[in-house]
């Protein structure tokens, strides 16, 4: 049991989410805490005895001591209680940090591995409990030390008086520790099939239209109430094993009680002890009574808490094999120079990316082209290192795109994707993730053709954008992700079919923006339309994973059967 909760303790530790100066504080309260509760059965037995004895002035002297520990004992719980509630408050604003600066950084496969609904129980559920777990360690360990000083106090008093009390509370923490094992292993499952009712609840929302349209809601009621069965079964069984702890241990220890008040009356009715000394005994008994209640209390919150720990050290610490390091290359004048040679990449045990070598000339448009599945997509993702090629170099201004740090590549090459996101907030918040400044914001918008639509809005720049900018049309949507990208000043930017969903005015606005934009950019566009493939300077033909064109569009008509096709 003691190796279970001490690996418990040390994952806590290991999340990296605490401030040494207020684990300190917390620590030296919570012992001060339960130190100054040990002084006060002591002091209320010297009160007896003084005041059976008919001693008026050490009656009043124990009597002003035992106000002044019992005061004290207030001012060390108040003590506790700011302490704790300063470490809580930055245990959870770190935890939250933490989980948003990691999920921002993992490739596009974490929530292929671990689900929306669990990533935000654990952020915004799990992370309000974990924040207690310092306090309750703190807290079962000075409760031990406690219940130890009474122990012996209890010796001193009655060498059986004592043992009585030692036997019973290794008993007592024994079935704790048996039962709280099996209970945890019940609630692991349980949160488990919360987790999928979570999910699915998230995917009726999403796909609402088609849950409609194909009637699916006796199907997806039949999933539910399969979820629903297993955490039910696993309640019950986690319900068993919590009530074996809630009855026993109050049984044993309510014998014990009985047993040892039996003893110390029998003495006293023989001459052997004073009043008083049934008085210390009964504090202090109680004392081991109170604090083991606390001990149990922070042994079964740490035991629930486990699961929550276990569950942000899974974020926290997610790896994936495509997981790539970035170097130390911290050049920041980047022309924009792209060059594959001879790459090559397999996903899954399927090779997606064959021997492909190419060059692109910075302030260019070129534009990539090739059938669904073909491997479009992929040169992007490697471009945009969410994988690593398994072979050959991918360069930018001939340095490894692997050896830059991530500071310098991240600000160098963005993509505006085919239905980018806008956040719940007004145009200039959106804005002001990545530039802050006002006036950078409006010549983006500008060179973006946005700015006047926006400032015929009402609130202009302050008009909030509602459920990823459903209040505005898709056109528009895409002229803010695009004038944000610029925001970026990268110097490569990554169009990824921004014109098919885009009505002709729009698309011929984009077109526009985009022979604007090759004069300080190297833009790189995978597209399905003749008329994008005609502006561009060049153009990239892709078949099942290969190179197998490139050239002008007047070139590829000309000479490339494959190019021939796609046109059609």
């Amino acid at each position: 049991m003691i190796k279970r909760y001490y690996m418990i303790i040390k994952k806590y530790f290991g999340l990296g989410a605490n401030n040494k100066k207020l684990l300190i504080h917390l620590f030296i309260s919570s012992f001060l805490r339960s130190v100054s509760l040990l002084a006060i059965p002591f002091m209320a037995s010297l009160v007896i005895k003084y005041v059976t004895a008919m001693d008026l002035r050490m009656s009043l002297v124990s009597t002003f001591f035992f106000l002044s520990v019992s005061i004290t004992y207030v001012l060390c719980h108040h003590y506790n209680y700011v302490a704790y509630s300063n470490n809580a408050a930055y245990v959870h604003n770190k935890l939250q940090e933490l989980i948003m600066n990691r999920v921002t950084s993992y490739d596009e496969n974490f929530t292929k591995n671990i689900s929306v609904a669990y990533i935000i129980n654990t952020a915004f559920n799990d992370v309000g409990h974990v924040q207690q777990i310092a306090d309750e360690t703190f807290d079962a360990i000075n409760e031990l030390i406690g219940m130890a000083i009474a122990i012996v106090v209890l010796a001193l008093v009655n060498i059986y008086v004592g043992l009585i009390s030692l036997v019973l509370s290794i008993i007592t923490i024994s079935v704790l520790g048996r039962n709280a094992k099996k209970r945890d292993f019940y609630l692991t499952n349980q949160r488990r099939e919360q987790d999928n009712v979570s999910s699915l609840m998230g995917q009726v929302l999403d796909g609402s239209k088609e849950i409609k349209s194909f009637n699916m809601t006796k199907n997806l009621e039949d999933y539910l109430e399969k979820y629903k069965s297993v955490r039910e079964k696993n309640y019950f069984k986690k319900r068993i094993y919590d009530n074996n702890i809630s009855v026993l241990v109050p049984t044993i220890l309510g014998f014990g009680k009985i047993f040892v008040y039996g003893i110390l009356i029998y003495l006293i009715l023989n001459g052997h002890f004073e009043v008083s000394t049934l008085i210390l005994v009964i504090g202090y008994y109680e004392n081991i009574e109170s604090k083991y209640e606390k001990f149990y209390s922070c042994l079964n919150s740490l035991s629930s808490n486990s699961i929550r720990i276990d569950r942000v050290h899974n974020i926290l610490n997610y790896k994936n094999r495509n997981m790539l390091e970035f170097g130390d290359n911290d050049n920041d004048f980047i022309k924009g120079k792209i060059e594959f040679k001879n790459v090559s990449f397999i996903y899954e045990k399927m090779t997606v990316m064959k021997n492909v070598s190419f060059k692109i000339k910075p302030n260019s448009f070129t534009a990539i082209v090739g059938k669904s599945g073909s491997g479009k997509s992929t040169i992007f993702r490697l471009l945009l290192r969410l994988y690593k090629a398994n072979s050959g170099s991918i360069l930018l201004d001939d340095e490894s795109i692997y050896d830059y740090t991530k500071e310098v590549y991240s600000s160098n090459v963005s993509i505006v994707t085919q239905k980018p996101f806008i956040f719940d907030m007004s145009i200039r918040e959106n804005l002001n993730l990545v530039d802050s400044n006002h006036e950078h914001q409006i010549e983006a918008c500008k060179r973006a053709g946005i700015h006047d639509y926006i400032m015929s809005l009402k609130d202009g720049y302050n008009t909030k954008l509602v459920r990823d900018a459903e209040n505005i049309s898709s056109g528009q949507k895409q002229l803010i992700a695009l004038a944000r990208t610029l925001l970026s000043k990268s110097e490569v930017l990554l169009f990824d079919e921004v014109t098919s969903s885009l009505d002709i005015s729009t698309s011929k606005q984009v077109m526009k923006i985009l022979k604007d934009l090759k004069k300080d950019h190297t833009i790189l566009m995978i597209t399905h339309k003749p008329t994008l493939m005609k502006m561009a300077d060049e153009i990239i033909v892709i078949s099942n994973g290969k190179l197998v064109g490139k050239g002008t569009h007047k070139d590829l008509i000309e000479n490339n059967d494959y190019y021939k096709v796609l046109q059609k």
